[in-house]
Formats: structure tokens, sequence, C-alpha cells
């Protein structure tokens, strides 16, 4: 994973996991891998690793067991589907009023190309 100089590297790898749950990569009850584990895949140290899990479990994506491990929390994958769709909008949304672009424009643009899909 390449990851982007604006963005700390533990949020980054924390969205990469909420990806894999959205994509269906990992289940609801999944067993993740280990803080060891993740460190090697994403060639991190364990405190980065240990921060990305503890930013998934405060969102709610994520339960650890002390001494088991961590699990994909049931029901999430759904929950961060529609956290993502309105974190886009807004982003899109204030994006193209910074352009100056009104909101009947906007919604013309959301129906153009809802239409075109």
């Amino acid at each position: 994973m390449i990851f982007l100089e604006n963005i700390p590297i533990y949020v980054q790898i924390a969205d990469d996991i909420k990806d894999q749950i959205i994509a269906g990569k990992l289940c609801d009850d999944d067993k993740l891998l280990s803080i060891r584990e993740y460190s090697l895949k994403y060639e991190v140290t364990a405190l980065t690793m240990q921060r990305a899990l503890a930013l998934l479990e405060s969102e709610g994506a994520v339960e650890t067991k002390k001494g088991v491990g961590s699990f994909v929390k049931a029901g999430v994958r759904e929950q961060l589907k529609v956290r993502l769709v309105e974190e886009l909008v807004r982003d899109f949304i204030s994006r193209a009023k910074n352009m100056g672009i009104s909101n009947d424009e906007i919604l013309e643009n959301v129906r153009e190309g809802l239409d075109n899909d």
C-alpha cells in the first residue's frame, strides 16, 4: 500500500480495512489479522497498527476481545456503506459550492450522472 503524506498512516490503514469490510472481503464476526501480521502486511510499526485498530474500534467497526483478537462487528458493513456515501456526498457538495456551483446546478449534475450510469 502506498501511503499519502497528508493523512496519518493509521487512518489510511483503518480506511483500507473498512474498504475490505464494505467489499465483503471481511465479513461479520471474521477475525482480523494480529497486530504483528498487519504490521508486516502494511510495513508499519506495531504502534501504528494499534492506533488503526483502536480507531476502528472507536468507530464501532470492530470489537477486540482481550487475549483473543479483533473481530468485524456484526451488521457493520451496511453502516459503513451508509457513512461512506454520506461522506462522499458532503465532500462533493462542499467542493461544488466552493467552485460557485448553485444547488440547482448540483442537482442537475447528479441527475445527469444517474441517468448516464
